[in-house]
């Protein structure tokens, strides 16, 4: 596994092999601590399901969240109305559940230019929505580094 850091970004990317050939797998990633922890309370991923040409974004979270719901990822009260990014549950695990959704271009375009940090939403078990503060700072250089590694 290789690692390079963008900001508050993190470029992983590991190589993988199958029965029938082996591949180089890439995303950039952010791990959100409260201080005074060690383990992050949510972590946002963005890369490409080998074979498909969209990217995705997946936000791993405590395992105390409500069904049915979804985890909204954005930067302001504008996004949301416009549904920038829902991400739908996929699977509970023992250390958190899954999320994912694709991403579109312009959503994209304004994360690799935003001055402010945004957020990531979603309801927990007890319905209390909770909102976990999001970096974009090196979003944009981070994705042009991931662009190079999956050509």
């Amino acid at each position: 596994m290789t690692t390079a850091s963008y900001g508050d970004w993190v470029l992983r990317c590991q190589r993988v092999d199958t029965a029938e050939k082996s591949q180089r797998l890439c995303e950039v990633s952010q791990g959100v601590q409260v201080q005074g922890q060690a383990a992050p309370i949510a972590q946002v991923a963005i890369g490409r399901v080998p074979g498909e040409a969209t990217l995705r974004v997946t936000a791993l979270l405590p395992v105390a969240v409500s069904f049915p719901s979804t985890v909204w990822i954005g930067l302001d009260d504008k996004e949301a109305q416009a549904g920038a990014l829902d991400a739908a549950w996929r699977r509970c695990q023992p250390g958190g559940c899954l999320a994912d959704g694709p991403i579109k271009d312009a959503v994209l375009k304004r994360w690799r230019t935003a001055e402010t940090p945004g957020r990531l939403l979603f309801t927990e078990a007890g319905g209390r929505e909770v909102t976990i503060p999001l970096s974009f700072r090196g979003l944009g250089p981070a994705l042009d580094a991931l662009g190079k590694e999956q050509r």
